[in-house]
């Protein structure tokens, strides 16, 4: 069974019934976190440790769960199952499907972490290894891999399988994650009052999510700019970038799908390849590879010991503050990416799905932290450039900055970092505003969200991301994505079961239909 979406030149109009309560939450939030600041502060630190230490088991048996899943799904008996049906053609050829799915899930917080992430595994390494000894450092170089791995990208395929099967195949009439769990919920309830509840969850998730990837992205490209102007930055500066950011993103979700986030994401990946092309041939090609291989020997052979990593006895707080944060984030950003995935998915099946985005994904975090990565750490063992000291003085901002002067061809390696920065956060947010406005639009087959809705919410998030800088940046989000990830983890786990349920009834009819005597008459 399938069924045909075109798209139409009319847009959706707003539900208000998922629009208004996402708006007031949100403006809730926000305007409580400026008028309680330090209070907030204290609520937020008391949360996540509260949440990370009672609940982390969840998210880390969940990773786990979403890996095989996927892989299930991928590889076993409905790995033939393609999105529209068996006559369906991809929309997109397979290097703009990779790119859009890659930069619109990541944005400059893979700059940002590929660069700096081992530096606090190096100093303060898991399972009780000596501080900046030989182990430390090995552990430092891969752990990032892992986290950006591929049990990150399942939890952010998990949705697109049940999404994509109830639009494309089941004829439903919107893009939501209430709708993939229409299976088990039943169709009246997915539209009404229980699915509004789940694409607010989905809604408030993401807002959080992309939150963390501005944050943390704001400072950094201010601070190169910064750097190429000879000035100091300043909080105006900070300013500044985030409204060119706004008008990026807001110029390109105005755009649409096809116009403005393919083309932006195209543009991404030529930056990506030529930007990690000039450190990886500048750079310490060899120490690159050699460390790469070691990572990878590494983190095949400690895969599960990480994964369930709990340290319940020892109480370093390691996984708490790293693997249960992480595995949130990506949760809190899973229904959206799953809904970004299946809408730009059409005509795949289940078996490239998995591979496309476990492989891609993987690799292309795999790529950043092989030459950012062992870069710095190369750097910082060879006594060159002290990068550890240098964020401890003045910051990760400066210290990433730092660390691409150190090439011979900075004259060229800054103005293209600063350039993949703004398209790439822009990449990012205007497919999460895209999204927000999808669900935030009434059920209507193939039409794109009206263009106040896509601008409105790409506007919020950039005023959200300033917020969230003034109060610390990493430590709000952390908790935000813990907080509505939570939920959400069995909200997503409703999803498999009604796509299994789906999956199963529509095997069971056809096999009756094949089963049926060619003579016995068709009721």
């Amino acid at each position: 069974m399938s069924f045909n979406k075109q798209s139409t030149s009319a847009n959706a109009a707003m539900d208000r019934m998922i629009f208004w309560p996402a708006v007031i939450v949100v403006t809730v939030v926000t305007i409580t976190m400026i008028l309680f600041e330090e209070r907030a502060k204290f609520i937020i630190d008391a949360t996540f440790n509260w949440l990370t230490r009672d609940f982390g088991f969840l998210y880390q048996w969940f990773g786990l769960a979403a890996l095989g899943l996927c892989l299930w799904l991928g590889f076993g008996p409905y790995r033939h199952v393609r999105l529209g049906g068996p006559a369906a053609r991809p929309e997109f050829n397979r290097a703009s499907w990779i790119a859009m799915f890659f930069c619109s899930g990541i944005g400059t917080s893979l700059i940002y972490w590929s660069a700096i992430e081992w530096t606090y595994y190096y100093s303060a390494p898991p399972f009780w290894i000596e501080p900046q000894s030989q182990m430390a450092a090995e552990y430092a170089a891969m752990y990032g891999m892992f986290h950006w791995g591929p049990i990150g990208w399942a939890i952010y395929l998990l949705c697109a399988f049940p999404i994509g099967y109830a639009y494309y195949n089941r004829g439903s009439s919107g893009l939501r994650l209430s709708s993939g769990c229409e299976g088990v919920i039943g169709k009246a309830r997915s539209d009404g009052t229980v699915g509004r509840i789940i694409d607010i969850m989905m809604i408030l998730g993401l807002v959080g999510g992309t939150g963390t990837s501005l944050a943390s992205g704001t400072p950094l490209l201010s601070e190169a700019i910064a750097f190429n102007l000879g000035i100091t930055r300043t909080e105006n500066l900070d300013l500044v970038v985030v409204l060119i950011w706004s008008a990026i993103f807001v110029g390109s979700v105005s755009l649409g799908l096809k116009r403005g986030i393919k083309v932006l994401s195209d543009l991404n990946l030529i930056a990506i390849f030529a930007l990690c092309s000039l450190i990886f041939v500048f750079g310490p090609t060899v120490f690159m590879l050699s460390t790469f291989t070691n990572s990878m020997g590494l983190m095949a052979s400690e895969f599960l010991r990480m994964s369930l990593y709990t340290d319940t006895i020892g109480k370093s707080g390691f996984p708490q503050d790293w693997t249960i944060f992480y595995w949130s984030w990506w949760v809190a950003y899973g229904p959206y990416m799953g809904i970004f995935i299946a809408r730009i998915s059409r005509g795949r099946t289940f078996r490239e799905l998995t591979i496309g985005v476990l492989s891609g994904g993987s690799l292309g975090c795999a790529l950043f932290f092989t030459v950012f990565g062992n870069w710095g750490v190369y750097l910082q063992l060879e006594g060159i450039f002290p990068i550890i000291e240098v964020i401890s003085e003045k910051g990760e901002a400066s210290a990433v900055v730092g660390l691409l002067t150190q090439l011979p061809v900075q004259w060229l390696v800054m103005p293209l970092f600063i350039f993949l920065a703004f398209v790439y956060s822009a990449t990012t947010v205007d497919s999460s505003a895209y999204s927000i406005a999808t669900v935030a639009s009434q059920r209507s087959e193939g039409r794109e969200p009206s263009l106040v809705n896509r601008v409105f919410w790409a506007v919020s998030l950039g005023l959200i991301a300033v917020v969230l800088m003034r109060l610390g940046g990493l430590a709000p989000l952390k908790t935000a994505s813990v907080i509505v990830g939570l939920p959400l983890l069995f909200i997503m786990s409703l999803s498999i079961v009604s796509l299994l349920k789906l999956l199963r009834a529509e095997n069971a009819a056809e096999k009756v239909l094949k089963e049926r005597p060619r003579t016995e008459p068709l009721v």
